[in-house]
């Protein structure tokens, strides 16, 4: 056995004094008194032993929850169910914790949050422009060119869209965000002049 303590007597001579001699049978150490021989158990295989145990009690509980925490489910139509709450104001379609009204959620496509309009600051234009894609949260928001989030700071958000394009990506690529308000190729060419770019000109122009 592990803990197994024992002694060996041995005598050189029938005159020569006895003497006791402990051994370890786990290890085959040697010790001239029982003191040594504890000492040395306790402090090299008992460490072990009770480290053995803990690593035996503690290493099964790993990884497993995170992927389902992750995962998030999917519709028929492979887009991510929807929240049936507002993220921001926590009521739902039937009542706007804010505006104490009744109002539509908006969802994201990737990860299911959810939203009102007016919680979002979204205008009309916005609002009916997210009903036509698959529209995604500011956490989830990809650059509408190249597909990925990477580079977050150099994301610009349409004023018309809310879709989101890098910077570098637009042609002609942009060094710096524009001040005020911003509309993407798209929104240029289906609203023309009803474009937020333009609108905020026309209020900003002298009269």
């Amino acid at each position: 056995s592990k803990s197994c303590l024992g002694s060996d007597e041995c005598q050189t001579s029938s005159s020569a004094p006895r003497c006791s001699l402990f051994l370890f049978f786990f290890c085959g150490k040697r010790y001239k008194n029982r003191p040594g021989l504890s000492y040395h158990y306790t402090h090299s295989h008992l460490a072990e032993e009770e480290g053995e145990d803990h690593e035996e009690i503690e290493a099964p509980p790993t990884p497993r929850q995170p992927e389902e925490q992750k995962t998030t489910k999917k519709g028929p139509n492979g887009l991510a169910l929807p929240n049936d709450y507002c993220d921001f104001c926590l009521g739902d379609s039937t009542l706007n914790q804010k505006t104490g009204q009744s109002e539509e959620l908006v969802s994201c496509s990737d990860c299911g949050r959810s939203g009102h309009p007016t919680c979002l600051q979204f205008t009309p234009v916005m609002m009916a422009a997210v009903k036509t894609y698959r529209w995604q949260c500011i956490e989830c928001k990809c650059c509408n060119v190249c597909g990925t989030s990477e580079n977050d700071d150099q994301l610009l958000f349409c004023d018309d869209c809310d879709r989101g394009y890098h910077m570098y990506c637009l042609t002609p690529p942009m060094t710096e965000p524009p001040e005020g308000s911003w509309s993407c190729h798209l929104c240029l060419a289906l609203l023309k002049d009803k474009a937020s770019i333009y609108q905020q000109n026309q209020s900003s122009a002298p009269e």
